[in-house]
């Protein structure tokens, strides 16, 4: 435990950010920083969800490439020449990240999905199949979320297990295991309404409106369910930890399944 920690201190803003960009959940995306800030206690502002989206570098580069496509593929029509601009721009970030000595995973992850969608689109001409590769990884999470659902091991309560260091504690409390388990769905909805939505915009070649859906339903929507969802830790985290937290007996007639 910290000095900050044993005084009662809070940690400021930008140590927070600090923290979390080093420690290796940090790392792994903001569903893994919301829920990190939220049972470390950090304060939620504003700073501290644009931190877990990446910053404004990360939003730039979440949106950027989108909005040049659109900007030269409505005007134009043309769906190669839309999609070679945001590749050209997205190689760039990618050498200035190892320029600034940032781990080569860190450059790539940059880099990958604006690829993907440059090479797709290169392949088909199609200026929809610009947005295909969200559709894999919105499909992807869905069915991981989902999953971890039916095995009775709901993906933000493994995250929670992962901070406190308790792969299984935060089974025998049921405040947690319920927060995880909407927090959960809560993710899982995100996801599916991404798909539910865009799906028929791409099936009808809704260019326009599907980029549209893809940047309002990107980072504004990310952000807020990354914001809930570190409210809702930090609350059940503190309320479990200043109460008797209802403990489910393994060998209780409400124990949990495992």
């Amino acid at each position: 435990m910290s000095e900050a920690e044993e005084s009662g201190a809070q940690p400021s803003a930008k140590n927070a950010a600090e923290n979390a960009t080093e420690s290796p959940l940090g790392r792994l995306g903001g569903m893994a920083r919301a829920v990190q800030g939220g049972v470390s206690g950090e304060e939620l502002t504003a700073e501290s969800v644009l931190a877990a989206i990446g910053g404004w570098r990360g939003v730039a580069e979440t949106l950027i490439p989108s909005l040049l496509f659109l900007g030269i593929y409505v005007p134009t029509q043309d769906a190669r020449l839309a999609a070679v601009i945001p590749g050209a721009l997205a190689v760039l970030l990618f050498v200035v990240r190892l320029v600034r000595r940032e781990t080569p995973i860190a450059a790539l992850s940059g880099m990958l999905g604006v690829g993907i969608a440059v090479v797709i689109t290169l392949i088909t001409g199609r200026g929809v199949d610009y947005f295909v590769w969200g559709f894999v990884v919105n499909a992807a999470w869905s069915l991981g979320l989902v999953i971890s659902l039916l095995v009775g091991w709901p993906a933000i309560g493994l995250v929670i297990g992962f901070t406190r260091g308790n792969f299984r504690a935060w089974r025998h409390d049921l405040k947690l295991r319920r927060a995880a388990t909407l927090l959960t769905l809560l993710w899982l909805a995100m996801f599916v309404a991404r798909l539910a939505v865009q799906l028929p915009m791409y099936l009808g070649e809704q260019v326009a409106a599907l980029g549209t859906a893809r940047i309002v339903m990107g980072t504004p929507l990310f952000a807020a369910v990354i914001a809930l969802t570190w409210f809702v830790v930090h609350r059940v985290s503190k309320s479990s930890d200043d109460s008797n937290p209802d403990i489910v007996e393994s060998t209780g007639q409400n124990a949990p399944p495992e």
